[in-house]
């Protein structure tokens, strides 16, 4: 059965990476995307996901599950340039398959945003965490089935939030995990780019236009840096696409139950039982 990403054509151009972000999720990674829109570049992050829909996330779950599980081939260069074609940045997606990015870009501008591991551990339970918990929970838990984008999201995020919390969730020690793991990230990403490739900019001390645009060659522009990096920021994206989705489920399900029940319904009647 063929990839998602093998039935894409081959582009006619791929933009140059000017820029590729290894950072984690909830690391002010969505500012930075919007920060980098105004200062004229085409940054590929999870709202690109969002907003593509079905066919991103299944695209994205490929090479995570090869990366992250070694379930499938790796991503090459030539599966992220029909990714990526269009886009001159690319943010977040690495965390998903750190390896295949690397292997695939060796000679590119790296920037790595970190945070607080406890914090970050904190933020992406509140995050990611409770999007899980969403998806296992009825009724998404039975309406995720009658949506692509609900089942893959449900995939990706489960399947990463596992990960780093090596199995124990929404718990305190899953937390403690959590912790842990991102230091390993950042640990890695540290060892594997070479430190005259990479950028480090530290969350807590509040990066933003006079710490991106030199590294960058770009003009500071006059204007405040555009995201708080909340949790709020976070369920503002994603819960519209959640809401479509927990529609289309309820849909779905409600196709089925009509049905059975007449069916049901119909039966009685005919063995006069009801």
């Amino acid at each position: 059965m063929p990839r998602q990403i093998d039935l894409l054509p081959k582009p006619a151009h791929v933009e140059p990476k000017k820029l590729i972000v290894l950072s984690a999720p909830r690391t002010g990674t969505y500012g930075l995307y919007l920060a980098l829109q105004r200062l004229g570049f085409k940054p590929y992050h999870m709202y690109e996901v969002l907003a593509a829909g079905s066919t991103a996330v299944q695209i994205l779950n490929d090479g995570l599950n090869a990366d992250m599980f070694h379930k499938g081939k790796p991503y090459t260069r030539e599966e992220f340039d029909k990714w990526f074609a269009d886009y001159d940045v690319i943010i977040e997606m690495p965390f998903f398959m750190l390896h295949s990015i690397l292997k695939a870009y060796p000679d590119a501008k790296f920037l790595l945003t970190e945070r607080d591991p406890n914090k970050w551990a904190k933020s992406f339970t509140n995050t990611i965490g409770q999007m899980v918990k969403l998806f296992e929970s009825f009724p998404m838990s039975l309406f995720k089935h009658f949506d692509s984008f609900a089942s893959g999201m449900a995939h990706m995020g489960g399947s990463v939030f596992r990960y780093y919390s090596n199995g124990y969730g929404l718990s305190p020690e899953g937390e403690k995990h959590l912790a842990e793991n991102y230091r390993n990230y950042i640990a890695e990403v540290k060892r594997l780019v070479p430190p005259e490739q990479l950028k480090v900019f530290r969350l807590e001390d509040k990066f933003g236009w006079e710490e991106l645009c030199p590294y960058l060659g770009v003009p500071v522009p006059d204007q405040p840096w555009p995201s708080l990096n909340t949790p709020e920021e976070f369920h503002s994206i994603a819960g519209p696409k959640m809401k479509k989705a927990a529609m289309k489920g309820l849909a779905g399900t409600m196709s089925i139950i009509v049905p059975a029940l007449a069916m049901g319904l119909w039966y009685l009647r005919k063995e006069k039982l009801f």
